[in-house]
């Protein structure tokens, strides 16, 4: 392929993942080259806590993955993210009437001057499609001819000062910033195809610190969330509940653990180094924490609606996904069909990538390949304008 070096960084709580690659637009897919992972330290539930040690992890991932300064792209999540639906509609005074990129980024500009709070800033405008002149149903106004232009869109912001934070935790490290993607965007790049984005599907990302939530429904992205809640959160629960430390806890969700403890014998015993813990209790707290989440998730598409309008059902991602049990009880809890996803469409002798908890980062991959043209290739594909956020935040860190 021809196309020129591409690089990602995942910042995640439990984990920092730096990825290379190339895409191939045309084709759709990406060849991964290299990657470098690292334990994450400084972060909590998505944010940056200590701007050091977070440097320390991206740096370490880094120098594993090979990258050496240059442009990359960084996925954001974390508690603060919120996100909206609106509609812009402007006049365009063009002598022939016809619609420009140019006009189109007019009201892609006119969005992101929606009122938010002083410590705000809008990441994404991802328009949802465009009503010309009255006529309903365009996804790509580019061309076309129209006196008036309304383009409905979906909006995600994030605090300034957490956008902030990841940022230079990243430079600190010799690399600039040229992007910043909401991380359910990116994984969901990279696990579904056009025809599930045209169907309607829910993408769930159940990560380390956050579960992330992304909708779609003919083609358009109709609404994000982040629960500040994920695996973590999981572990933490087992080493409380069992009076053990961190990483034993963890050792032992990886190696027993299930989040359907009916189907596990009340007294049956599991070992960890010298000592014996009941089974069925470590289910039963996975089980709850797991159910907590779900819950948020299914108030959160009631909320819009999703759950009657994603006859696609979920697509679980991410490494919480791969808990035993987690699809069966995502369908109890959520009333819809649930599938697990991969990465898809991944080329290369990086054989790990091709799991879920590699989502997000195989993702940015595809928004680092774009070289700032705001439209995703491919057939179907929903407009995605990154805007001016990077230059925006450095500017304002220049101006304090």
């Amino acid at each position: 392929m021809a196309q020129s070096l591409v690089y990602g960084i995942d910042v995640g709580t439990t984990k920092v993942v730096a990825i290379a690659g190339r895409v191939d637009p045309r084709r759709g897919w990406v060849e991964v080259l290299s990657m470098g992972e690292a334990p994450s330290y400084g972060l909590k539930r998505g944010v940056v806590v200590d701007r050091k040690a977070a440097a320390d992890s991206v740096a370490e991932a880094m120098e594993a993955c090979g990258v050496r300064g240059g442009q990359v792209t960084v996925g954001i999540a974390g508690s603060h993210i919120s996100s909206f639906n609106t509609e812009v509609t402007l006049l365009n005074r063009s002598r022939n009437l016809t619609v420009t990129d140019r006009f189109v980024r007019r009201l892609e500009q006119e969005a992101r001057q929606l009122d938010l709070d002083e410590d705000e800033r809008v990441i994404h405008v991802v328009p949802r499609g465009y009503v010309l002149d009255g006529s309903e149903g365009v996804k790509n106004p580019v061309g076309l001819a129209a006196r008036k232009v309304t383009m409905r869109a979906h909006v995600v912001s994030g605090a300034l000062s957490s956008i902030q934070n990841l940022l230079r935790a990243v430079e600190d490290c010799g690399v600039r910033v040229s992007k910043i993607v909401l991380e359910p965007l990116a994984s969901a790049e990279a696990c579904l195809l056009d025809a599930d984005r045209e169907s309607g599907v829910v993408l769930l990302d159940m990560g380390g610190g956050t579960t992330d939530i992304a909708t779609f429904f003919r083609g358009a992205l109709t609404h994000t969330a982040v629960i500040p809640i994920g695996g973590e959160s999981f572990t933490s629960d087992v080493a409380y509940g069992l009076k053990i430390p961190q990483h034993k806890a963890e050792e032992l969700k990886l190696r027993y653990g299930t989040v359907l403890s009916s189907n596990v014998d009340p007294v049956a015993a599991v070992q960890l180094d010298d000592r014996y813990f009941n089974a069925s209790f470590i289910s039963q707290i996975l089980e709850y924490r797991a159910r907590e989440v779900l819950e948020y998730v299914r108030d959160s598409l009631d909320q819009t609606g999703m759950r009657d309008l994603a006859p696609g059902g979920v697509v679980l991602t991410g490494g919480g996904s791969s808990l035993d049990g987690m699809t069966g009880l995502a369908e109890e809890v959520l009333g819809m069909r649930v599938r697990t996803a991969s990465p898809r469409r991944v080329k290369g002798e990086v054989k790990p990538v091709q799991k879920p908890q590699y989502a997000t980062s195989v993702g940015l991959l595809y928004f680092s390949a774009r070289n700032d043209d705001p439209r995703p290739k491919g057939k179907g594909a929903g407009t995605i304008s990154f805007g001016s956020i990077v230059e925006a935040v450095k500017g304002w860190f220049r101006a304090k």
